[in-house]
């Protein structure tokens, strides 16, 4: 039966500090937040063009950089530390039916975001750029999973 006025949810996991880890700078980190919300961004408007064009149910992307802010200021006068930022996350993915690893480099928190979706069967999609040939297999697997999950109808152009 397919899932009438249900949101299909995508986490977008990216790199927040980065290969520098605790040693970022914060013009660093600011600057992958800026080029992760800027590409999740992109993202969005193949998203929404999908669901117009192509039947596909509504797609919703949270992107974490969008709302680092609060984060990232919490974090630096310590009242959070990096497991209840990463549980925070995790209890956000654990509302997603998909979870793009974006990026060349799986950070310390994208691994362990990567290994709770893993181990609470959510679907996994790797997307190392914003390249033609990584938005068409984002778009088929969403696709695929969308019709085993029955937000859409199969249809023979799978």
């Amino acid at each position: 039966m397919v899932k009438e006025n249900e949101i299909f949810r995508i986490y977008f996991s990216h790199i927040i500090r980065g290969k520098k880890g605790n040693k970022a700078t914060d013009q660093e980190i600011q600057d992958n937040i800026d080029r992760a919300v800027w590409v999740g961004t992109q993202l969005k408007s193949y998203l929404l063009d999908w669901e117009k064009m192509d039947g596909f149910p509504k797609l919703d992307l949270y992107i974490p950089g969008e709302h680092d802010e609060f984060v990232q200021i919490a974090w630096k006068k310590k009242f959070i530390n990096e497991e209840q930022i990463l549980n925070v996350d995790c209890t956000i993915l654990d509302r997603c039916r998909l979870i793009i690893l974006y990026g060349d480099y799986l950070s310390n928190g994208m691994k362990i975001e990567f290994e709770h979706a893993k181990s609470n069967d959510i679907s996994i999609f790797s997307m190392p750029s914003l390249s033609d040939l990584s938005v068409d297999s984002l778009k088929f697997a969403i696709k695929l999973i969308c019709i085993a999950e029955g937000f859409m109808k199969g249809s023979d152009n799978v």
